[in-house]
């Protein structure tokens, strides 16, 4: 599998789409196994600091789980998250310290 970091790609485009928006610092990306979702789930900004992101205790964090598409319907019960292969995390940090994750989950 190739891991590509589009980052100034995406700071370029986004720069050019709309120039007095630089408000993206960096964007990061891993794979976890499945069982790690809900420890960064339950302290994200633990998370953001070992990636060495910036983060105060003022900064926001948004999480948002997302299921990878598929043509079969995915329940992220107990039983369901036990089937899971990786999950893709997503970091977007802002300048401000602020930070969205997206947690894509696999099967």
């Amino acid at each position: 599998m190739e891991i590509q970091d589009d980052t100034e790609v995406l700071r370029k485009l986004f720069s050019d789409m709309n120039p007095d928006s630089g408000e993206v610092e960096s964007v990061h990306r891993a794979e976890l196994d499945p069982d790690m979702a809900l420890s960064l789930m339950a302290n994200p900004k633990a998370a953001l600091k070992a990636m060495n992101i910036p983060v105060s205790a003022e900064s926001r964090v948004d999480l948002t789980m997302k299921n990878r598409a598929d043509r079969a319907p995915m329940d992220l019960g107990v039983a369901s998250a036990a089937r899971l292969r990786r999950i893709i995390v997503i970091v977007i940090h802002y300048r401000n310290c602020d930070a969205d994750i997206i947690i894509i989950a696999t099967r």
